[in-house]
């Protein structure tokens, strides 16, 4: 039988809010839904990570929502010295994962080689996105990963692995490497089939759903509250 965690983390992603600069109400909806961890997308023009000052707030709106910082998400074409002051942010705030999409492997290697520097006194792991098309399928990703001799991990996206082929498969081809999850809350994955997988390699981290908001916010919130409540249900069957 398949050892339960005693508490499962899911999380949502500011992504949902990406579009306006982040703020302490943000936070606030997400744990009013039940939710303990958010993924905050470092895109300055959403959070100015590099102002020590905006670092402070993030620290308290956190604390007052009672949620903790399962991982920071780069976006697609940010520069290495921007998310270099992005893992800044462990200074003040613990966090597990900086989610990185890559270029080629001989781009993302150095950006790996430069960022593990900064990244492994902090405690901070990185994550590799696997939507990244240079780490398609996921045994490309995990060859790369094995080749940085264990300073990067896997962020694998559920539906992305979805499409593309067997979820299942890639779950356990990311098994030993996996550091972060991203959800979709509208799919058609097989969650029961899925989640006993995610149990058996022994992912420990949290759940983040991401998503972009179709009709308001607080609506998109709520179907990701139902479909948490949903794994939640399945996860103490297993």
């Amino acid at each position: 039988m398949v050892h339960v965690a005693p508490r499962r983390r899911f999380g949502v992603s500011t992504h949902l809010f990406q579009r306006q600069r982040l703020a302490r109400e943000h936070l606030l909806d997400i744990a009013a839904h039940g939710f303990h961890a958010v993924e905050v997308v470092a895109d300055r023009t959403h959070l100015d990570f590099c102002n020590p000052a905006v670092v402070a707030d993030l620290q308290q709106w956190l604390a007052e929502a009672g949620l903790e910082l399962a991982s920071v998400g780069v976006p697609e074409g940010a520069a290495v010295e921007e998310i270099e002051q992005a893992l800044f942010i462990a200074r003040r705030i613990p966090m597990a994962a900086l989610v990185l999409p890559v270029g080629t492997p001989r781009e993302a290697a150095r950006m790996v080689d430069r960022l593990a520097a900064v990244a492994a006194p902090l405690g901070v792991a990185i994550a590799i996105d696997s939507r990244s098309e240079s780490m398609a399928p996921v045994g490309s990703l995990v060859h790369f990963v094995e080749s940085t001799e264990h300073r990067a991990g896997v962020c694998l996206d559920f539906a992305a692995a979805r499409r593309s082929g067997d979820l299942i498969d890639a779950i356990e081809t990311a098994a030993e490497h996996l550091v972060a999850v991203r959800l979709p809350i509208d799919s058609t994955i097989d969650w029961s089939s899925a989640l006993t997988t995610v149990q058996k390699v022994g992912y420990e981290g949290a759940f983040v759903f991401e998503t972009a908001p179709t009709g308001s916010t607080k609506e998109t919130l709520a179907r990701a509250r139902r479909t948490r409540e949903q794994l939640q249900r399945w996860l103490t069957s297993i």
